[in-house]
């Protein structure tokens, strides 16, 4: 999909355009490219929404239709464009040709981002009802509100399109103008969004877990070291070096290894001394680990167990 979007906006501008042209040949394949990938882009942004919201993902029969409806519709285009000679005209990058050739051929492109924003809007606002997640709401808003965008996009340029065939002397400017390079604007910006959302939100989340676990892994080794110093045999977790803690891959499932090894420690052999400072790092590694997702098997629970020092206390 990225590779498609980037390819259709790559070749948007006229810099890189006027330049990739003449290597095609310089009849203006890079036009057909760039409204073939934007096809293949608004496909691709469906199934992904399709496949994100579905409880069992997208099946293979909607993956298939929608690779049938996106390739003739690529067809089509092929057809009008290369079976024509509107395309060797010096003035295709001006908007809205005053010919029904390129109006058929633009159309197809509109009607099927038309088609695939409704599809992605629809099934977006079935979903939003049922999220509970506030992010998630409102990352689905904003991919609804730049479908909207998308659909304000095409109904302009048809209805300019049109317009320029019917009327001949049609001229693309006032209103029409700055509603269109609105939509150009907010459309994309807004998908971007409402795709990312979520992704960087949970991104930001994980990444604070994951500070959090070396923070703590890097307190509790020196405490673990010295109570399992002398019964090596109950751990079984291996040693890291300093920068092996800065650096680890999952510092979470270390981290809880060593609060159980220190927690069974203490359980066997009760009268090991610890300072105040060491007791409520544990109680605090304790909670740590309660509250994140469980980064080993149910069958280690850690509901059945407490510290020595959170015993002590209760009793």
């Amino acid at each position: 999909m990225l590779t498609a979007l980037a390819t259709t906006l790559t070749l948007q501008p006229d810099f890189v355009y006027y330049r990739v042209d003449p290597l095609l040949g310089g009849v203006h394949v890079t036009y057909f490219v760039f409204h073939a990938t934007a096809i293949v882009s608004v496909a691709l942004v469906s199934n992904l929404v399709q496949e994100a919201i579905s409880p069992l993902g997208i099946t293979s029969r909607r993956r298939r239709a929608t690779a049938a409806v996106a390739g003739a519709i690529i067809l089509v285009q092929a057809l009008l464009f290369f079976g024509g000679d509107w395309h060797l005209t010096s003035d295709i990058r001006q908007p809205f040709l005053a010919r029904i050739d390129y109006a058929l051929y633009a159309a197809t492109t509109w009607l099927a981002m038309a088609y695939y924003s409704v599809s992605v809007a629809s099934a977006c606002l079935r979903d939003r009802r049922t999220q509970r997640r506030t992010i998630t709401r409102i990352a689905l808003g904003f991919v609804v509100f730049g479908c909207f965008w998308i659909m304000i996009y095409t109904a302009v340029s048809l209805a300019s399109a049109a317009a320029s065939v019917l009327l001949g002397g049609f001229v693309f400017q006032g209103w029409l103008l700055v509603l269109y390079q609105a939509a150009l604007l907010a459309a994309p910006i807004s998908l971007a969004v409402g795709l990312g959302l979520t992704a960087g939100a949970d991104a930001i989340q994980v990444l604070r877990k994951t500070g959090r676990d070396r923070v703590l892994l890097w307190r509790i080794t020196p405490l673990w070291g010295r109570l399992l110093d002398g019964s090596p045999e109950l751990s079984i977790e291996s040693d890291l070096s300093h920068a092996g803690l800065l650096l680890v891959r999952d510092p979470g499932a270390h981290l809880y290894r060593r609060y159980v090894e220190v927690r069974d420690s203490l359980l066997l052999d009760p009268g090991q001394y610890l300072t105040q400072a060491e007791r409520i790092l544990i109680n605090t590694a304790e909670d740590h680990v309660r509250a994140g997702p469980a980064t080993v098997p149910f069958s280690a629970p850690l509901a059945s167990s407490e510290t020595p020092d959170r015993i002590a206390h209760r009793d």
